[in-house]
């Protein structure tokens, strides 16, 4: 009499728990390899400096009338710089550009200004055009106090600009010279965002900006220290930096009123438009009363 037939079994697991060790590990060994091509790249995206064709500088520089400037940050790295005089001047702006930037980039703005009886002083950051060393958000913020000291130099009150990247240093400047009892006349910020930090997690949700950026330059926590009249400056269609930056910034900034301009996207100029010259013509009269001035 033949055996009885053995009752069959589940299919053996090994295999398919293999596989799927071998796909988290994958996954894992992806996603570090992503941090870190965004940790490498990181430097580059934001910090896109101009090549400039050589002896561009000096040709604007005469041609638009600025006094070149060779000022040397704190940790003695020699920057280049401009400052415009004023035929009739009443002060001073440091203006600070966008990531993409450069002296000289701005000759329609830095006319109306200075006719408007103020000096600009703008100063590139490290590795930029004419400057030494190489780009960060500690070494940007450095830059921008030896632009303050140049710009303090020159005797009157002065105020301070920044544009998209140039926002985020202007108001940590701001903050530095407000705890320090030395606040700017008034600061202006242009299409700049909350935090670098949060534009990058906006752009690539999917990656994990947030934990790997360094140069973060967090405008949102340091906002609550300048004290100076602020003016804030944005398009709605804004697709790079988008509008909510600026409420969260106008929010935080403790005097400061916010201009939004319903069509115009990041790269517009806004400053200069009719709207945003009256409001910041108006800011600096009312900063200007403020100070006694």
């Amino acid at each position: 009499m033949s055996a009885p037939l053995a009752e069959a079994g589940p299919a053996p697991r090994a295999p398919a728990r293999g596989r799927a060790r071998r796909v988290a590990v994958g996954l894992v060994v992806a996603y570090l390899l992503m941090m870190g091509l965004l940790a490498v790249l990181e430097r580059s995206l934001l910090f896109p400096a101009p090549t400039l064709p050589e002896g561009w500088l000096a040709a604007e520089a005469e041609a638009q009338g600025a006094r070149v400037l060779a000022p040397v940050a704190e940790d003695g790295t020699r920057l280049y710089g401009w400052h415009l005089p004023a035929p009739a001047s009443r002060g001073a702006v440091v203006w600070f550009e966008g990531n993409g930037g450069s002296v000289g980039m701005r000759p329609g703005a830095f006319r109306r200004l200075t006719d408007a009886g103020w000096d600009v002083v703008q100063v590139n950051y490290r590795g930029y055009p004419g400057s030494e060393g190489t780009p960060s958000e500690a070494g940007l913020r450095m830059d921008a106090r030896a632009a303050w000291a140049v710009a303090k130099g020159l005797g009157g009150p002065v105020w301070i600009y920044g544009k998209s990247l140039g926002g985020g240093v202007a108001i940590g400047l701001a903050a530095e010279r407000c705890d320090a009892d030395d606040a700017p006349l008034a600061l202006v910020v242009e299409s700049t965002f909350a935090s670098a930090a949060r534009v990058g997690q906006e752009s690539l949700p999917w990656a994990p900006v947030g934990l790997v950026m360094r140069n973060r330059f967090d405008s949102l926590a340091r906002a609550p220290r300048v004290t100076a009249p602020a003016l804030v400056l944005h398009g709605d269609a804004d697709t790079l930096i988008g509008p909510r930056h600026a409420e969260d910034l106008s929010a935080a900034l403790p005097n400061a009123r916010v201009e939004r301009f319903s069509a115009a996207g990041h790269n517009d100029e806004l400053l200069t438009t009719d709207r945003g010259w009256a409001a910041l013509t108006a800011l600096l009269k009312a900063a200007a009363v403020g100070a006694g001035r």
